[in-house]
């Protein structure tokens, strides 16, 4: 799959749409990393919107690495970094380890 075709996916969100072309990037990059590892292999052109929405995940974690909760102000943010709808979605992408 050509990563060129995540990055300009993730760029279209307008939350991230602003952040530095490095940054989306490297958000890409260990989307690209996440899926490999999960599935044991590259990502399938059929997989476009999982690697987005593993890049748009790591991108929402910025700055909360480490952490799976936190409470600011009253507003209370939970994070997952492979919840298990999305897992649910690469499970068809998987290859059985031999």
């Amino acid at each position: 799959m050509a990563r060129a075709d995540v990055l300009a996916a993730v760029a279209l969100r307008p939350t991230y749409a602003a952040l530095p072309q490095g940054l989306l990037e490297s958000a890409v990059e260990e989307a690209e990393s996440a899926f490999r590892d999960y599935a044991g292999r590259e990502a399938p052109q059929e997989a476009l919107s999982v690697l987005v929405d593993l890049a748009c995940i790591r991108l929402s974690m910025l700055g909360a690495e480490g952490s799976s909760s936190a409470s600011e102000g009253g507003i209370s943010r939970t994070w997952d970094a492979l919840p298990q709808s999305l897992r649910d979605r690469m499970d068809r992408y998987r290859r059985p380890f031999l």
